[in-house]
């Protein structure tokens, strides 16, 4: 077992290591939505199911999905999943939530339709838009998309969130499971998330947003423009909520909106009592709304969206913060 578990750290530094140069391409038709890296989770998955114990596990996991992992797995196993030991662990503490996901599979594959189609139509809307390749793979439970030197990574794992899921096993996991259980969506979404990433991709001058306004700003505008391009966004439990609470998220909002903390509004930190995770989301989302709707000229209200660097600014001149006074 040592003599595995040393041999499997040593490679584990070739197949994590950063992969550059990723497909970038002008026209959506030429970006490629690869979902191969789900089928190989389930041959990992019916190999690891022969296995006697957790290492010989992980040996099945990492010999069938990480050995000969795409680039964007490769990216997505870097920045969101790590140790394929740490994957196994995952796995074995909620295996019915993970097998039940294997029914969604055909799911995945139709989703490259949709997004296609909405990479169509953010092209229609700003014709400086970039088209990288996207990655569908399957995760540790831990981020439903993000993006890498590949292309768009989406962890599928998180969109099984159906009425019949089997979920009760989530209940072992204290807070995580708490937010899991808040975030899981169903598998129709993944156009829109893919959208949502797509947006993201193209706000290269706010990769390193800082304060709590310009991150919330940066999600939730992607949520707003991801909804203009392929017809819903991925919040809209957190929107049913927060609409009626307008008027008192954005009092909680506003005094702390230049500070570099989270507040509850992001990422699962400090929820206040009753509140969703991510209202954030919807902050950013009602902000670049704002800003879309009181412009005259539509294109460049969105061309402003997507590239502002001054979110304050922007904020100004939407008008949003004005309905509070």
């Amino acid at each position: 077992m040592k003599r595995w578990a040393t041999a499997i750290a040593a490679a584990l530094f070739l197949v994590t290591a950063p992969v550059h140069g990723g497909s970038v391409n002008e026209s959506p038709a030429d970006a490629r939505i690869v979902t191969e890296d789900v089928d190989r989770f389930w041959k990992a998955w019916d190999v690891a199911a022969r296995a006697e114990d957790a290492n010989s596990r992980a040996k099945a996991f990492f010999n069938e999905y990480y050995l000969p992992a795409s680039p964007g797995l490769r990216d997505f196993i870097d920045r969101r999943i790590g140790s394929v030991f740490k994957l196994v662990e995952t796995i074995d503490g909620m295996p019915r939530y993970y097998a039940s996901l294997r029914e969604y599979t055909p799911i995945i594959r139709e989703s490259a339709e949709p997004a296609r189609e909405a990479f169509r139509k953010f092209e229609a809307l700003y014709p400086g838009a970039v088209f990288p390749d996207v990655y569908v793979v399957i995760g540790r439970a831990s981020s439903g998309g993000t993006t890498g030197p590949s292309g768009l990574l989406i962890g599928a794992e998180m969109f099984g969130g159906y009425p019949d899921a089997p979920l009760a096993e989530l209940d072992e996991r204290g807070r995580h499971g708490d937010w899991l259980k808040a975030v899981l969506r169903p598998m129709d979404q993944l156009p829109h998330i893919i959208a949502h990433e797509l947006v993201h991709y193209q706000q290269a001058d706010l990769q390193d947003a800082v304060t709590l306004l310009e991150m919330v700003y940066r999600e939730g505008s992607a949520d707003f423009v991801a909804e203009l391009i392929s017809g819903r966004h991925i919040n809209h439990k957190v929107h049913d909520w927060a609409l009626p609470r307008e008027r008192e998220i954005w009092q909680r909002f506003a005094p702390v909106m230049e500070s570099r903390e989270l507040h509850g509004f992001l990422y699962n930190r400090d929820v206040p009592e009753g509140w969703p995770a991510d209202t954030g989301y919807f902050i950013g989302y009602r902000i670049a709304e704002a800003y879309y709707d009181q412009a005259e000229d539509k294109r460049q209200a969105l061309a402003d969206i997507l590239t502002t660097t001054d979110v304050k600014a922007l904020l100004e001149k939407s008008g949003y913060a004005q309905r509070f006074k």
